[in-house]
């Protein structure tokens, strides 16, 4: 019941605080202000994802402090995590360079590796998880900065990255390959719903980049803390429940850097944002995207239990399930420019 009493008590304290976030948001500007590539028509307060971070706080320090007591890797993992989130902060309030984000996300994830360790295999069913030997490492870095980056990309409509932090939250305490990770995911499960309430279109308050960059971190770094066999498949598990977030932001990049545009300038090009752009509603489309994660996060909690048959077939139908959102995308917007 610990699990799920700790996904309560951080929707209890996300609720009573999102409101007041958002009102003190409000009173020292930290507005976010549409402009030209922006999906919003009104200045919004944002940074409400410190609502998350004292969601976290609460049900971790007063329920369930055991877990994470005497672990190194749970210090790091926490110290990396927080620092990620006042760096978000940060750049909600002042912009960062692109440079400097890039850097302090690579030195958390960094830290965070130095102290656990990485995995040792890449994190694909057999017989396709190769031994990375000495890049174990690396790999594991270049894990955590990518969907650091990944998750702050697709925050962009209404609802959507607090939506996939609920169900990915979920996912992770269900898994429950660590006792730390469990309590932490579902506490992020917890506080992702609650905030919702808030952030469901029309938004009242948006996650900022305190709230995406403490996701993606979270998410990227929680399957570090399992036993290191189970790693490899710890990680699959948690890029198959975000999949549509990852293969949505990964497609977009290529394709702009393969027609040499910046890979850090703003823009309106992931699919996403193309389906609203042709008049899809907020709403429809996290509702959506919300639901396919939702399926394949199912589909990893099978495969996670029954073994490399269901995880090869999750992986094939999450190929297929990206292939189909990108099908209508062209769709609609070939209907759209016919018409």
């Amino acid at each position: 019941m610990l699990p799920l009493t700790t996904a309560v008590v951080a929707f209890a304290v996300a609720l009573v605080a999102t409101p007041a976030v958002r009102f003190a948001a409000a009173r020292t500007g930290l507005l976010d202000v549409p402009g030209p590539r922006s999906s919003h028509a009104r200045a919004t307060p944002r940074g409400g994802g410190l609502v998350l971070v004292a969601a976290l706080a609460a049900a971790l320090v007063v329920l369930a402090p055991a877990p994470w007591r005497d672990r190194p890797d749970v210090a790091a993992l926490l110290l990396a995590g927080g620092a990620l989130a006042l760096t978000g902060l940060a750049d909600d309030r002042f912009s960062l360079p692109a440079p400097w984000r890039l850097g302090l996300e690579t030195t958390a994830a960094a830290t965070l590796v130095a102290v656990s360790g990485g995995f040792e295999r890449v994190p694909l069913p057999p017989p396709l998880d190769v031994p990375l030997g000495p890049l174990a490492g690396a790999a594991a870095v270049v894990w955590i900065v990518a969907v650091v980056n990944f998750y702050n990309f697709l925050d962009g409509i209404d609802g959507l990255a607090a939506l996939q932090g609920a169900v990915t939250g979920m996912g992770v305490a269900l898994a429950g390959w660590d006792a730390f990770a469990t309590l932490f995911g579902a506490a992020l499960a917890g506080g992702c719903a609650a905030f919702l309430c808030f952030n469901w279109s029309p938004a009242r308050i948006f996650l900022g980049d305190v709230g995406s960059l403490l996701l993606g971190f979270a998410f990227a770094a929680l399957p570090l803390l399992a036993p290191p066999p189970q790693r490899p498949r710890a990680v699959f598990f948690v890029a198959l429940s975000l999949w549509l977030f990852l293969a949505d932001a990964s497609f977009t990049l290529l394709s702009r850097l393969a027609r040499g545009a910046r890979w850090d300038e703003p823009h309106r090009e992931h699919l996403y944002q193309r389906l609203v752009r042709i008049g899809a509603s907020h709403r429809t489309v996290a509702a959506g995207i919300g639901t396919g994660s939702a399926v394949l996060t199912a589909a990893a909690l099978v495969g996670w239990r029954a073994g490399t048959a269901v995880e090869l077939a999750a992986a094939l139908f999450a190929l297929a399930l990206f292939t189909a959102e990108w099908a209508v995308v062209r769709a609609r917007e070939a209907r759209a420019g016919a018409a």
